[in-house]
């Protein structure tokens, strides 16, 4: 455990901006490989970098006696919801801009607080509604126009993906209250990759074929840094800053994504920010911000999530 909260706070900022930077970098491979065979490549290498790290390095090992068939349902569901569904997010990047991917990813977090409601019984409060509200209202300045073409099926792609991943929040959560938290959220991440992961791969391999068209070395190193940063030690680390950082905490410096994703794309991708997406982009991060601080005293702090939540 971290015991110090301004280095928990500065190892999260380092990580959110690898997974920023990987986010353009994979936007940056799209051109010369096809996004299923990133998946899967990225996949594999991810569920070997988590095993490897559990079950070798940590030494943990699967509590049999406290994996009843409901503890099993939650981890599948999180599994596919996480890594099946969830990996559509990255699919996307063909489609859409990457400060446009990363802005509409972080509306993960009001689609969670949504659907605690019904799987968790948890209310918003006035102030919880209202910085949605707000944040939701962004998206119409962001987006002037209705998306058409592709621009379209990269947004519906994004709605898939963020609604499941706001789904495995909710049942993450559910699976620490059951549990207790008893059971190692390393294990329940790496079981959570490798069903869920298996399945992903075995899809995108049948949809783009073996073996796959990597023409050069850097789309090989961007490849295992998206597996083994972005899946496997992004996973960790989260898990890790989560037992001595809030979850409302992390969420607000999660959302800081947006900004990290948005500089980088700039600089790398050429990417052009207009004044319609700025103003959406500061909405957005005002309505979380309202959303988290007050939520933080309201509430008492909760069980952190197993798999993150941006």
């Amino acid at each position: 455990m971290i015991q110090s909260r301004g280095v928990a706070i500065l190892i999260t900022v380092l990580v959110l901006l690898s997974m920023s930077l990987g986010t353009v970098l994979t936007k940056m491979v799209f051109s010369v490989v096809s996004p299923a065979a990133f998946l899967y490549l990225s996949l594999l290498v991810g569920m070997a970098a988590m095993s490897l790290y559990t079950f070798v390095v940590k030494k943990e090992r699967i509590p049999h006696e406290l994996m009843t068939k409901k503890i099993w349902s939650y981890v599948i569901q999180i599994a596919f919801f996480n890594f099946v569904t969830g990996t559509l997010g990255f699919f996307s990047l063909k489609y859409l801009p990457a400060t446009t991917n990363t802005y509409l990813t972080n509306f993960i977090g009001f689609m969670t607080m949504g659907m605690s409601m019904f799987i968790l019984k948890e209310m918003p409060g006035f102030y919880q509604v209202f910085g949605a509200a707000i944040a939701f209202a962004g998206l119409r300045i962001f987006f002037p126009e209705p998306p058409k073409g592709g621009e379209l099926i990269g947004v519906i792609m994004i709605l898939i993906s963020i609604t499941g991943v706001a789904y495995t929040n909710n049942i993450a959560r559910k699976l620490a209250l059951e549990t207790e938290n008893k059971i190692s959220n390393n294990i329940i991440s790496t079981l959570a990759i490798l069903i869920g992961g298996s399945v992903a791969a075995v899809i995108y391999l049948i949809v783009d074929g073996w073996p796959p068209y990597v023409p050069r070395w850097t789309d090989w190193a961007i490849i295992l840094y998206s597996g083994i940063v972005m899946r496997a030690m992004g996973l960790t680390i989260w898990n890790l800053i989560l037992r001595t950082l809030r979850s409302y905490e992390a969420s607000i410096l999660g959302a800081s994504t947006v900004i990290w994703t948005s500089i980088l794309a700039v600089i790398i991708l050429d990417e052009v920010l207009t004044r319609n997406q700025i103003i959406g982009i500061v909405m957005m991060l005002a309505g979380l911000i309202l959303v988290q601080v007050r939520r933080s005293l309201r509430n008492k702090p909760k069980p952190p999530a197993t798999i993150p939540t941006h």
